[in-house]
This record gives C-alpha cells, sequence and structure tokens, in this order.
C-alpha cells in the first residue's frame, strides 16, 4: 500500500514495500509553459512540500525533477521535505494546528474530511484538470470534495490484486483464479488439501486489513452506514452471509494469519508457503527485478487475479494519496503553479507508467493512455483501478468510518467468527455496536 501505521483516524499510508526499480523511465526536464505574469509574481517566492517515499524509487526522483523544473521555470523555490511514517501525519497536523511549516502536502483520503475547513478551494483547478483526463472517478470525488466543492485532489490509488501462484493452483487442477466468492472457497479447500493454502490478513495491518475485508463486506451486500453515512446498517443478513464465508475459508488459511501485519503475507508468499494472498504489485515487482533465482522463480510462477464476484457484486479497497493545500499558505498562486505541473502532460502520464501500475490517478480518460506496463502480467491493474470504494462505502468518507478503520473494527469482526472466539452472529452485533458507539459520539 502507500503509508505506514494509523494513528486515530489519521491513518496514513504513502509506501507499503520497498522494491526495485519498478521499469519507466524518469522524465527529462520539461517546461510547464508558464504564462509571464505567474513568473514574475511567483519569481523570488518560497513553496514547501510535505511528503513521504513512495516505493518505486524512481517516482520520487520524478517529484524532485518536477520540483526543479517548476522552480526553473517560475523563479519560485521549490522545496520537498520527507517525513518517515507517521512523522509525516504529524508534520500536517502541526501545520493545520499552527498555519505555518507547509504550503501542500500529501495525503490520504479521509484528512480531506478532517482538515476541510484548513484547506484551500481548489474546485476551479480540479474542474480544469478533471477536464483534461475525461472526468475524476466518483472515489476521486469522494475522497476530495466536501459540501460539494474541492478540497484537496487526488493523486491516485494503489490497486490491490489477487497474488496467486499459478504453478500451485495448476497442481490442484485450477486453471484461472477464481472469479465467484464460492469458487475461491472451493479452490482453497483444494490447495489446502495439497499443502499448499491461501492466505488473508485478519490482523491490525493498517493496509492489508482494509484491502482483504472490506471487499468482503460489501460483495456480500454488507454496509457499514446507510447512504447519510450516519445510520449504522452493519447489523444485517449480508454482513452476516459475508462473515459466514470468511470463518469457512479461513479453515483453509494457513495457521497466523490473525496475526498478520502488512509485511507477513508478502515473506510467507515470497517463501512459497502461500499460494494466493492480496497485495499491491510490490511483491512481483520485487521478484521480477530480484537477482536470487529463487526470488526470480517466484515471479516466472506467478499472476494476479481481480477480487472474486459476490451476491452484491465486485469491489475492492485501496488506499488513496490526495494533494492536501493548505488554506494558511501564504503562497496560494504557487500551490496552483505546482498542481498544474503536477497534473500536466508533460509529467502525470509518465510518472504514472514508471510506477508500473503501483499508483494509478483516478481520471476515467486514463483507460486510454499510454499509461498501462507492457508486462502482461500486470495489465489486470487496469481493471482493478476501477474497483476502488471507501470505507463507509456507500455512504462519504466520514470521521466515524475514519475512526472505525484505525480501531479495526471490521477487520476484528471476521477475526473473531473466524477463531470462534464469538460466533457469526455474535460478531456481527459486536461490531454493529462498536459502529453505534462511534456514531453516537460523532453526532455529539
Amino acid at each position: 500500500m502507500i503509508r505506514e501505521n494509523p494513528k486515530i483516524i489519521r491513518r496514513r499510508k504513502l509506501g507499503r514495500r520497498s522494491v526495485l526499480a519498478a521499469g519507466g523511465g524518469v522524465a527529462a526536464a520539461a517546461s510547464f509553459g508558464f504564462p509571464s505574469i505567474a513568473q514574475s509574481s511567483l519569481r523570488g517566492t518560497r513553496l514547501t512540500v510535505l511528503a513521504s517515499n513512495w516505493f518505486v524509487p524512481e517516482n520520487n526522483t520524478q517529484l524532485d525533477q518536477l520540483a526543479a523544473d517548476v522552480s526553473r521555470d517560475t523563479g519560485m523555490e521549490v522545496r520537498i521535505e520527507r517525513f518517515a511514517g507517521d512523522e509525516l501525519s504529524t508534520k500536517v497536523a502541526s501545520v493545520i494546528a499552527t498555519g505555518r511549516g507547509a504550503d501542500i502536502a500529501v495525503g490520504v483520503e479521509f484528512d480531506t474530511y478532517l482538515y476541510a475547513n484548513r484547506l484551500a478551494d481548489v474546485t476551479e483547478l480540479a474542474d480544469e484538470i478533471g477536464r483534461t483526463y475525461g472526468g475524476w472517478f466518483d472515489v476521486a470525488q469522494a475522497a476530495c470534495m466536501v459540501n460539494g466543492r474541492w478540497r484537496s485532489l487526488c493523486i491516485g490509488q494503489a490497486p490491490a490484486a489477487w497474488n496467486y501462484r499459478v504453478d500451485h493452483f495448476a497442481a490442484a487442477g485450477i486453471n484461472q483464479f477464481p472469479d465467484t466468492f464460492d469458487d475461491l472457497l472451493k479452490a482453497a479447500q483444494t490447495l489446502h488439501a495439497r499443502g499448499t493454502p491461501i492466505g488473508m490478513t485478519l490482523g491490525h495491518a493498517s493496509g492489508d486489513g482494509r484491502s482483504t475485508n472490506y471487499p468482503v463486506l460489501w460483495a456480500f451486500g454488507g454496509k457499514e452506514f446507510a447512504d447519510d453515512g450516519r445510520t449504522v446498517t452493519l447489523d444485517s443478513p449480508q454482513t452476516l452471509q459475508a462473515v459466514e464465508w470468511y470463518a469457512e475459508i479461513y479453515k483453509y488459511f494457513i495457521p497466523g494469519t490473525t496475526a498478520w501485519l502488512d509485511a507477513d503475507n508478502n515473506q510467507a508468499f515470497l517463501a512459497s508457503r502461500i499460494s494466493a494472498t492480496v497485495n499491491v504489485n510490490t511483491i512481483y515487482l520485487a521478484s521480477r527485478a530480484a537477482a536470487d533465482p529463487a526470488r526470480k522463480a517466484v515471479a516466472d510462477n506467478m499472476n494476479h487475479g481481480l477480487w472474486p464476484r459476490g451476491p452484491a457484486g465486485r469491489f475492492a479497497n485501496y488506499n488513496i494519496n490526495v494533494w492536501l493545500p493548505f488554506a494558511s499558505s501564504q503562497n496560494q498562486e504557487g500551490q496552483r503553479a505546482f498542481l498544474r505541473a503536477w497534473y500536466s502532460r508533460n509529467f502525470l502520464p509518465n510518472w504514472t507508467k514508471t510506477g508500473q501500475s503501483y499508483f494509478i490517478p483516478t481520471f476515467a480518460g486514463f483507460d486510454k493512455e499510454d499509461v498501462w506496463p507492457a508486462d502482461p502480467k500486470l495489465q489486470i491493474f487496469r481493471e482493478l483501478n476501477k474497483l476502488n470504494r471507501l470505507p463507509g462505502h456507500s455512504g462519504p468518507p466520514t470521521p466515524a468510518a475514519a475512526e472505525a478503520v484505525s480501531k479495526y473494527i471490521l477487520v476484528d469482526m471476521f477475526a473473531k467468527a473466524c477463531t470462534g472466539q464469538m460466533k457469526p452472529a455474535e460478531a456481527v452485533k459486536w461490531a454493529a455496536r462498536e459502529y453505534e458507539q462511534i456514531a453516537r459520539r460523532r453526532r455529539n
């Protein structure tokens, strides 16, 4: 995924697994064609951008080059300040509280709702950018708009696919990744019997805890909240059906998944101890680039699959990053200049292609852009890019939904039922009570 561990509501994930070079190239210095009036008004100003490290190294180099190019074109000094893990969360919170320290920062989807009244209105710029790339996906609008106004701009999302061992599946007589949850259950039974089980994270992993649990809830028709984002609807027959399915397939998991953190499923897959798990493309990219023949063999023998369909459809949950333009900035013209450069055709398509679908901007028109990797094992990410929903779906992202994420309530609901700590119906009612307490507190 994209960042490290959560702190209360502010779950941040700017990077997940360090990978080797992912292909693509770093763009040469580009001119962004700023009008002379912008160059004269920005000359001598300063813009401070807060970021962390994306885990395709070339993408970080591209951001540094963009800062240099914008500085050259405008005469404005653009400084990139990077922070590790939760340090970025702390720094963003400090800027929000004091109004000092930065002009723009990388944030995550819930930040827009948490900090909306401290963020600049960038609606006109969002509309301009959307027209350039065929319109924003609904998930981008949900993450970035508050009360009908854009308070952030979506950088992109990190699609999580089913990573699976083609050789293990073939040995079990399974010739493609299962298309339905019923088929996935049957495959898990067969693979377990052959000693090559699957595994999904049921631990307090800030990235995988979301990406491997919310899609199951939604696929069976379960929802945390009604469309108003306030009414808790978790206790439902659909949620119970999702929990019962999870408790059944858990019998065929590798042991220990209730303690898995974000790195554990990677390690299990790379060690060939599991035949399938949910992850972004970093397992494959690291294996493909490895010098070690055993590690490289993992890439040769794996592929990626879509999330299965459930009774209510096919869904996914990925981390999203956004640009947060601080309203306290004394250089809002510089903010807009930097953002225009980021979203320009001289920069964004190449940045996207370099990431090999690790991080994909949320534009409808990108489906037809030259941003997709040629590697056939990565082509499925084009379809995965269309499936993302935010926690709280089908309601809006809210502080209540964010708090539920930070407390791993949905993850624990599934885990309690899977381990026998509670019966499925009891686990659903427990989780619903937790949600009710959060919603009540947030309403008061």
